[in-house]
């Protein structure tokens, strides 16, 4: 038995291949830079939240909530940006005195570009307490 000519004809399979297989590779590539731009993100917040706790027990008699906010911003600007969507929460216990503790918590409403299964939106936090110094 022979088989018909239409069946045999293997013109065009790569091509059929290739429009099933592209899908999954561009949808694993995207993934994984979203990923990678996650991970980024959360390395800012740790690093704009060390940079904030820092400047609040080295100026423990001048840092007001405002400056300390101002100080993570200004270290996650060049990542995150203005980081508008950015939540900062400061406490000292007791208060501003040497020996007492500050800690500076940070969250950041975080969205993949292309959404998923696997990546949804999560909010990224951080958090750092350090004794004050001076």
């Amino acid at each position: 038995m022979t088989m018909p000519p239409l069946i045999r004809d293997r013109h065009g399979s790569v091509a059929l291949e290739f429009g099933v297989v592209l899908p999954l590779v561009l949808m694993l590539l995207v993934g994984l830079m979203d990923v990678g731009r996650m991970m980024g993100d959360q390395h800012a917040l740790d690093r704009g939240v060390a940079v904030a706790a820092r400047y609040a027990i080295v100026n423990s008699s001048t840092a007001t909530t405002n400056t300390i906010t101002a100080q993570f911003s200004d270290a996650v600007q060049p990542l995150l940006g203005s980081c508008g969507t950015c939540t900062v929460n400061v406490t000292f216990s007791p208060s501003y005195q040497v020996g007492g503790t500050v800690t500076v918590t940070a969250s950041f409403p975080w969205k993949p570009t292309v959404p998923t299964l696997v990546l949804s939106d999560v909010t990224l936090t951080s958090t750092i307490t350090l004794t004050v110094q001076n």
